[in-house]
C-alpha cells in the first residue's frame, strides 16, 4: 500500500530537486553574468595568455551561456619595460580546455571576436599619437599549443576598408629573450601612421567599401622569417578631385622588405601597371610603373605636385617610369626617377600639339628632359631642358611657326619682336637656340643661336628669306652676321620701273638696347632700296626715305644709332650708288636722276642728304638737302649745261631750239608746297634760242623781200644770265641779261613757280654801228622795250613806252658760274 506512495513522493523530491538545482544553477548563472566571475579566474587567465604572448589585463569577465566565458575591456601591453598599452578590445570571447579545466587547470584555445571594437595606438610611447580603430571585428585566435598562434578568418573594417585576416605565428616570446629592437618597431608604427594618414585622404564608394587580405605567417623569435602577403581590391576611390574606377594591388613583406609584385589601377582615361619594393629597415625603394591615366591630375592628386598652368590634355597619355627613392624621417619622400612620357592632343598656353614627348630624369631636386618632341602638322620642337628650380636652362631647335611661338614669349620683350612678323604662303621657320630663364624672375632669361625664316613680312616689309645668329636677353636683342633676302614682287617702286624682284643685304649687326632704348645699326650693306631695309628697325624715318624713288636698288651701306623714343637721339648714316636713275619731286614735278649717289645722314627728326651727285637733263647736278620735322626742306642745288628742251618739257613751259643752262640755288620749302618756297640763285643760259629780234621794226620785212630772204633784218639772243630770289614760291630777277651781235637786253621780273606763269620786262639796247644807226629813229623807240605776261608755256609779249632802267642789282651771288663760252652764230 505504501510503496506507490513512496514512490510517488520520491519522484516529487527528484523533480523538486530538479527545479532547485536548474533555479539554483540558473541563479549561479545569473549572479555570474551579473556580478562577473572571481577575480582569481580573471588573474589566472591573465597569466595563462600572458604565457603565449603580450601582457594583458582584463576588466570584467563572466559566462554567458551557449557562448562561454566573455572578457571585457581587455587591454593587451607590451613587454617592455615599462609597458605600454598597444590595443584595447572591448569584448571577446573566451573558449577554454574543458576537461583541464576540470582538473583545476586553465588553458586558453581559442579567443572568438564577436562583432568586436579594437583601438591601437600607432604608436604606444606617444599619447598623442595615431589610433587605429577596428569595428565589426570577427574571427577565431586559436592556441593549439606548442607556442603556435592561429588567426582564422579575421574581418574587421579599418577607416572604411574591409580587411581580412589569416595568420599562423609561432615561437611566442621566449622566457629571458630580449625584447624586439625600438628603433624596428618605431619604423613600422611610422609606416603604418603614414598609411593611416593616406587612407584619411581617400574616399570610397560605401557600397562597395575596399577589400584587402593579410595572410601571415612566421616565427616572432626571428622577425626575419615573418612573412606576409596583401592583397588590395577597391572600385571606385577618389583623392583630391581624381577618381579612380579600380585599384587592385598584391603585395609581400618579408623581414623589412615590401614587395609590391603587381599594382593596376584605371580612370576614364587609361590603366597604371606598377611594381614597387621598400626596405623599411633603411627607409628606401625602387618602382617602376607604366601608365595611360591622367598623367597631370595623376600627379597634383597623388603626389601633391602642383599643377602645370596653361596645360591642357585631352588625348592619350603615356608615362613610363622607374627608379629608386627614400623616406626622411619626417616622411618626405625623395625619388631618383628616370623615364619617357608621352601625350597626344595637347594644348599649350592656347596652342594646340598633336604630341607632346620626352624622356627625363628627376633626382629629387633637379630633372634633365632629353629628346623633347612638341609635333604639329605645321611643324615641330625638338631639344633638351635641365630644371634646377627655379633655374632652367634649356636647348631647342624648331620648325614652328611664328604665331605658334608667340604665346610663350608675349610677356616678354622678344615677344614684341615676334608680333611684328607675319606669315605668308609658304612660310618657314627654323631655330636653334640655347639658354636658360628664372622662374621667380621675368627678367631673368638669355638665349643665344641663330635661325632662318622664309616667306614672312617684318613691320609690313615682305622677305623671301633671312637668316642671323643672334644673343637675346632682357636688357638687349642683339641680331648679327645675318642676310636678308628682300621680295620686292610687289614694292611699288618695282612696280613702277620694273628691275629685280630681290634684294639681298648683308647684316652685321642690328641690336636693341633695352635700358638706352636704342637701335644700333653696324655695317648694313646690299644692293637694296632704302626704305624696305629702314623700315625694320625704323619705320618712320623709313617713311622719310620713300621720297627717294631709285628705279633699281642702289648699292647701299648703313651706321649709326636709332632712337625709338621721342628723346631725338637717332644718329644714322646712310651711303647709296646707283648705276641707274631714281625719280625725287621737286618744285612740284618729277625729276629723273641719273646715275645717284651720296650720304643720307639722319639726327634725330633731322635728315641730312649730302654730297649728293647726279644727273639730270643730260648734266651733272650736285646738291645738299636737310629734311627737318614738320615738312621743311632745305638745301643747295648746282648744276651745269642741263637741256634746256627738257627743263622746258618738264616744267611746262614753251622754248624753240636747243639750248642748256647752268647755275645753281639755295632753297627752303614746306610741305612740297611751292607758294613756301624761298630762296637764292642764278642761272646761265647757253646755245638757246631765247628769241629773235627785227633790226629794222617796219623795214625789217621790206629788206627780207628785196632779199629774198624772211630771216634778214633778224637777230637771235643765245645765251643770258641773270641772279634771282625767291619768296613764297615767286622768282623775282632784276639783273637779267642777253644780246645779240648788235644789241643788248636787260631785263627784270617775276616767275610763279606755283602758277607758272611770267611778269617780265626786257629793255634793249643797240651797240656797235647800230647804236650809231639809230640815233635819229625816234619814231621807232617803242621797239626798244617788251613787257611780257602769261603762262610760262605760252606767254605775250608787247612793245611799250622804255622807261628809265633800275639800278645795278643787289645782293648778286659772290661766284656766278658762268655759260661756257661758244663761237657767236647767227
Amino acid at each position: 500500500m505504501h510503496r506507490p506512495h513512496l514512490t510517488h513522493n520520491l519522484r516529487s523530491l527528484l523533480f523538486l530537486l530538479g527545479v532547485a538545482g536548474l533555479l539554483g544553477g540558473v541563479g549561479v548563472l545569473w549572479w555570474a553574468n551579473r556580478t562577473g566571475l572571481p577575480a582569481s579566474w580573471r588573474a589566472a587567465i591573465e597569466r595563462e595568455v600572458s604565457k603565449n604572448g603580450p601582457r594583458v589585463s582584463i576588466g570584467g569577465l563572466r559566462y554567458v551561456p551557449f557562448k562561454g566565458v566573455i572578457a571585457t575591456d581587455v587591454r593587451v601591453f607590451s613587454l617592455t619595460e615599462p609597458p605600454q598599452e598597444i590595443s584595447r578590445l572591448e569584448r571577446v570571447v573566451l573558449d577554454f580546455d574543458k576537461t583541464k579545466l576540470a582538473r583545476g587547470q586553465v588553458h586558453l584555445n581559442k579567443i572568438q571576436l564577436d562583432d568586436a571594437r579594437l583601438e591601437m595606438p600607432v604608436d604606444p610611447t606617444d599619447p598623442a599619437s595615431e589610433i587605429l580603430h577596428v569595428s565589426g571585428a570577427n574571427g577565431t585566435i586559436l592556441m593549439p599549443g606548442d607556442k603556435r598562434l592561429e588567426i582564422r578568418d579575421a574581418r574587421g573594417e579599418i577607416a572604411g576598408i574591409d580587411v581580412t585576416l589569416d595568420a599562423r605565428i609561432i615561437g611566442y616570446r621566449q622566457v629571458g629573450a630580449p625584447p624586439p629592437d625600438p628603433e624596428y618597431l618605431r619604423k613600422r608604427r611610422e609606416l603604418a601612421a603614414k598609411i593611416i594618414g593616406e587612407l584619411g585622404k581617400w574616399r570610397f564608394d560605401e557600397r562597395h567599401p575596399p577589400a584587402v587580405q593579410i595572410r601571415l605567417d612566421g616565427d616572432t623569435n626571428d622577425l626575419s622569417s615573418l612573412s606576409a602577403t596583401i592583397s588590395l581590391q577597391i572600385l571606385k576611390m577618389e583623392k583630391s578631385g581624381h577618381q579612380l574606377d579600380e585599384v587592385a594591388a598584391r603585395a609581400e613583406i618579408s623581414g623589412d622588405l615590401v614587395t609590391v609584385s603587381s599594382l593596376r589601377a584605371t580612370d576614364e582615361r587609361g590603366t597604371l601597371e606598377g611594381r614597387l619594393d621598400y626596405d623599411i629597415g633603411g627607409r628606401e625603394g625602387r618602382f617602376d610603373l607604366d601608365s595611360t591615366l591622367d598623367i597631370p591630375q595623376l600627379l597634383t592628386s597623388w603626389l601633391g605636385a602642383p599643377a602645370l598652368p596653361g596645360v591642357e590634355i585631352s588625348g592619350v597619355q603615356t608615362l613610363e617610369a622607374g627608379g629608386s627613392f627614400t623616406v626622411a624621417e619626417d616622411h618626405t619622400p625623395h625619388f631618383d626617377v628616370t623615364g619617357h612620357v608621352r601625350c597626344a592632343d595637347v594644348r599649350l598656353k592656347g596652342v594646340q600639339f598633336d604630341a607632346v614627348e620626352a624622356a627625363f630624369a628627376w633626382d629629387g631636386q633637379s630633372a634633365f628632359l632629353r629628346d623633347i618632341l612638341l609635333r604639329r602638322a605645321d611643324g615641330e620642337a625638338r631639344g633638351k631642358a635641365l630644371v634646377e628650380w627655379p633655374l632652367v636652362r634649356l636647348a631647342l631647335s624648331t620648325t614652328l611657326p611664328i604665331p605658334v611661338c608667340r604665346p610663350f614669349f608675349a610677356d616678354l620683350p622678344l615677344g614684341k619682336v615676334l608680333a611684328d612678323f607675319a606669315e605668308r604662303k609658304g612660310a618657314a621657320v627654323s631655330v636653334r637656340l640655347e639658354g636658360g630663364f628664372d622662374t621667380t624672375n621675368r627678367d631673368a632669361w638669355a638665349y643665344t643661336g641663330g635661325g632662318t625664316v622664309r616667306k614672312v613680312t617684318y613691320k609690313g616689309v615682305p622677305v623671301r628669306s633671312a637668316d642671323c645668329q643672334f644673343s637675346l636677353n632682357h636688357h638687349e636683342l642683339d641680331f648679327h652676321d645675318g642676310t636678308v633676302d628682300f621680295d620686292y614682287s610687289g614694292y611699288p617702286l618695282r612696280e613702277a620701273f620694273g628691275g629685280p624682284a630681290a634684294g639681298i643685304a648683308k647684316i652685321g649687326r642690328i641690336r636693341f638696347t633695352g635700358e638706352s632704348k636704342l637701335v644700333e645699326v653696324e655695317d648694313v650693306t646690299g644692293a637694296m632700296w632704302a626704305a624696305p631695309m629702314v623700315r625694320l628697325f625704323a619705320p618712320k624715318i623709313a617713311d622719310s626715305l620713300e621720297q627717294y624713288r631709285f628705279h633699281r636698288p642702289p648699292e647701299m651701306t648703313a651706321s649709326g644709332i636709332v632712337d625709338v623714343t621721342p628723346a631725338g637721339r637717332t644718329a644714322l648714316e646712310v651711303t647709296f650708288q646707283s648705276e641707274h636713275p631714281a625719280d625725287y619731286r621737286f618744285l612740284g614735278e618729277n625729276l629723273t636722276l641719273g646715275a645717284p649717289s651720296g650720304k643720307v645722314t639722319i639726327r634725330g627728326g633731322q635728315v641730312h642728304v649730302g654730297d649728293l651727285q647726279t644727273e639730270a637733263f643730260g648734266g651733272p647736278v650736285t646738291a645738299v638737302f636737310d629734311s627737318t620735322e614738320g615738312g621743311k626742306l632745305a638745301g643747295e642745288l648746282t648744276w651745269t649745261q642741263l637741256s634746256l628742251p627738257a627743263l622746258a618739257s618738264t616744267y611746262g613751259f614753251h622754248l624753240k631750239g636747243g639750248g642748256d643752262v647752268t647755275g645753281r640755288l639755295d632753297f627752303s620749302i614746306t610741305g612740297g608746297d611751292v607758294r613756301t618756297m624761298k630762296g637764292k640763285g642764278l642761272l646761265a643760259l647757253d646755245h638757246a634760242e631765247l628769241f629773235a629780234v627785227p633790226m629794222f621794226g617796219p623795214l625789217t620785212s621790206l629788206v627780207g623781200a628785196v632779199l629774198n630772204n624772211d630771216r634778214a633784218g633778224i637777230q637771235k639772243a643765245k645765251n643770258a644770265f641773270c641772279t634771282f630770289r625767291i619768296s613764297r614760291g615767286r622768282l623775282r630777277t632784276e639783273d637779267f641779261q642777253t644780246a645779240t651781235r648788235s644789241l643788248d637786253f636787260t631785263g627784270a621780273g617775276t616767275i610763279d613757280l606755283a602758277e607758272k606763269s611770267l611778269d617780265m620786262t626786257i629793255r634793249m639796247n643797240a651797240r656797235g654801228l647800230l647804236k650809231l644807226l639809230t640815233i635819229p629813229l625816234r619814231s621807232f623807240a617803242g621797239l626798244f622795250q617788251f613787257h611780257g605776261t602769261g603762262p610760262l608755256g605760252d606767254p605775250h609779249w608787247e612793245s611799250m613806252k622804255f622807261t628809265r632802267p633800275d639800278a645795278a642789282p643787289r645782293d648778286a651771288p659772290a661766284a656766278v658760274p658762268r655759260a661756257v663760252p661758244v663761237p657767236a652764230s647767227e
